[in-house]
């Protein structure tokens, strides 16, 4: 049985993606820190999501991510989707904002990319996705620590295909846009009521909607199978197109 790795998959797109390779009948280990979560995900999605309790900024977290997946089958499929809503211009910051949000965001998914390769190499295959995000080509206002983050993903995926390529191992990101989840209700402006607040991201899309965490977990499904067997380090935007055009957004105030 081929094995995945997902972090953050306790909710949102993790929890989208886990069900969209167990589907596959693949055996997913989720790592999140959200225990609650994860134990309602798992009495949903059966067996073979099997859930681990950890925090991404932790090396350890992804030993043991790794160690349940070779213990459950071949660990073939490792996709990187853990992340927070990190907002705060650059003047609002300190070591501390700066840290804490990298260490999620960044180090956390070089962590995970870094076992992921060393646990595929000696089989000589293995496909690896990071859920990066169209803030990573494009700046929105007040995510300094957050569109760095994920613009240094793009760099990771080229780093791994340019290494690693030649021993069968791939890695690619996907780019969201604004996705229905937990933590874009949490992001809403206050005030509104989540049907309002929706409705006034979608406009960021020409398509005019958000999109769904099945839309994400269908392009991470093809990204990590041999149907993509020839793309690597590549960087694809699942956003309802809303990469394609600029947005007047108001300046942000600064005192």
């Amino acid at each position: 049985m081929n094995a995945a790795v997902v972090t953050g998959a306790a909710k949102g797109m993790g929890r989208a993606i886990a069900a969209r390779l167990i589907g596959d009948g693949t055996h997913v280990v989720a790592l999140d820190v959200d225990g609650d979560a994860l134990e309602r995900a798992r009495g949903e999605l059966g067996e073979r999501y099997e859930p681990l309790l950890g925090d991404v900024g932790d090396w350890d977290a992804h030993e043991r991510a790794a160690d349940a997946a070779q213990a459950a089958g071949d660990l073939r499929y490792w996709v990187n989707n853990a992340g927070v809503d990190w907002v705060g211009a650059t003047h609002e910051l300190d070591p501390g904002h700066i840290e804490r949000g990298l260490r999620v965001l960044q180090v956390g998914t070089m962590y995970g990319i870094c076992i992921a390769v060393r646990r595929m190499l000696p089989a000589r295959t293995g496909s690896i996705v990071n859920i990066s995000s169209i803030q990573g080509i494009a700046s929105f206002p007040r995510y300094l620590v957050y569109g760095a983050a994920k613009g240094a993903m793009l760099m990771m995926a080229k780093s791994i295909a340019v290494d690693y390529g030649p021993y069968g191992i791939r890695c690619n990101n996907i780019l969201p846009g604004v996705i229905e989840t937990p933590m874009v209700y949490a992001s809403l402006p206050p005030g509104l009521s989540r049907e309002e607040g929706l409705r006034k991201e979608a406009e960021l899309a020409p398509m005019l909607r958000v999109g769904q965490p099945e839309e994400i977990a269908e392009a991470v499904a093809f990204l990590l199978s041999d149907h993509a067997s020839y793309v690597n380090g590549v960087s694809i935007a699942v956003d309802g197109g809303a990469s394609s055009r600029c947005y007047a957004y108001p300046p942000v105030e600064v005192e």
